[in-house]
């Protein structure tokens, strides 16, 4: 089986977890979830103050991640150990509990700052045969009781929150199953030559924070990092004997070399829905193109080049420059920007280049200060 046959299959094992992602329909931050379910239950049960609290399992503790009228900062106890409290014995055993007159109840406080309840409705969120952690409301708004009415209602929307909940924190570990992926082609790449290992990691980081600056939302920031992580993948199918030449190229393995972004973008395209990967696509294809239409492979001009692989054409001639490569040395990090700054408008867009010189400004040229990225 030859690299590239190697590299399509996990590029099509990739497509699977895409399409996973796509009927999950779950693009949302799960914080977000949090707070949704537990101003929707809020709203319902009529309560005055509540908490959503998360069992993680593999920590052997319960982590309280959202709350309603009251700050998860002011409890007293904002983790738990598996079993403590309250909200312990409910994800323990998976049933609701009712308290009425709270206030003599003293183990209320180890979770619940309020010493004066007058009663606590604690449900789990149950999904799948799981108990994903337990929703705790505290006295009702009209300074009634909670009442076994109450407590069904409440079990009912707990476990269609549940359910929500399941759904996207499956969508979190697929996330997690993504961006590892992405990063192991990187790596598969940058494993051909010893002198380009890291390239791929960098030049994401700097086209994610130039997507940042650029106010671009996040998660077309993340999209950015995706095709910037992937811009070079085409080198894959490029021969040791011309990849790792330490003389320049002659005419004719330039022109091999240059096949490497229609070879990367052929391997992206195997991914099947393309929709999911076609800024990726573009990019490998594109990120050699140049402002004036001297690059390749299509001789695109100003903003007929798209925009991330405008972005990643800066960020990858910055790497290229300032790192030690079998025909130069590198530059220092003033004079690739002094290159940069040379060449905008001609070869790279004058914005980005820009937007990019004021990052490097910002930490003074020094790459150890440079700021990290909040992609993965």
């Amino acid at each position: 089986m030859t690299t590239i046959t190697k590299l399509e299959s996990k590029v099509k094992e990739l497509s699977k977890l895409l399409e996973a992602l796509k009927e999950l329909n779950a693009a949302i931050d799960l914080q977000d979830i949090y707070q949704g379910i537990l101003d929707q239950m809020v709203m319902i049960a009529e309560a005055k103050e509540a908490t959503l609290w998360v069992h993680e399992k593999e920590k052997n503790r319960i982590v309280a991640k959202a709350s309603c009228r009251v700050s998860v900062d002011s409890m007293p106890m904002p983790t738990l150990t598996t079993g403590e409290g309250i909200v312990g014995k409910v994800i323990q055993t998976g049933e609701a509990e009712l308290i009425k007159n709270a206030e003599n109840v003293i183990e209320s406080s180890a979770t619940y700052p309020c010493l004066h309840a007058k009663s606590i409705l604690t449900v789990p969120l149950h999904a799948k045969g799981q108990i994903l952690g337990a929703i705790q409301l505290v006295d009702k708004e009209n300074g009634s009781q909670f009442d076994n009415r109450d407590r069904e209602l409440a079990v009912i929307l707990a476990e269609q929150s549940a359910l929500a909940l399941h759904n996207s924190q499956m969508y979190d570990e697929l996330y997690k199953m993504l961006v590892s992926m992405i990063r192991m082609l990187a790596e598969a790449l940058d494993a051909r030559d010893p002198l380009t290992k890291g390239h791929s990691e960098r030049v994401a980081r700097y086209a994610w924070l130039i997507g940042k600056r650029m106010k671009l939302d996040a998660e077309v920031c993340f999209e950015l990092y995706q095709a910037a992580i992937l811009h070079d993948i085409g080198k894959i199918g490029i021969e040791d004997r011309i990849l790792r030449k330490t003389t320049g190229l002659n005419e004719s393995e330039y022109e091999l070399m240059k096949t490497h972004t229609e070879i990367g973008a052929r391997i992206l395209s195997a991914i099947q829905p393309n929709r999911f990967f076609q800024k990726s696509i573009d990019t490998a294809m594109f990120h050699h193109e140049r402002m004036d239409g001297s690059g390749y492979p299509k001789q695109l001009k100003g903003e007929e080049i798209p925009l991330f692989a405008r972005i990643v054409g800066v960020a990858d001639a910055f790497d290229a420059m300032t790192t030690v490569r079998t025909y130069s040395e590198g530059m220092s990090v003033r004079e690739a920007a002094a290159e940069l700054i040379r060449c905008k408008g001609r070869l790279f867009d004058p914005d980005i280049v820009d937007i990019f010189i004021e990052i490097l400004e910002n930490c003074s040229y020094d790459l150890q200060t440079f700021p990290r990225t909040g992609a993965v």
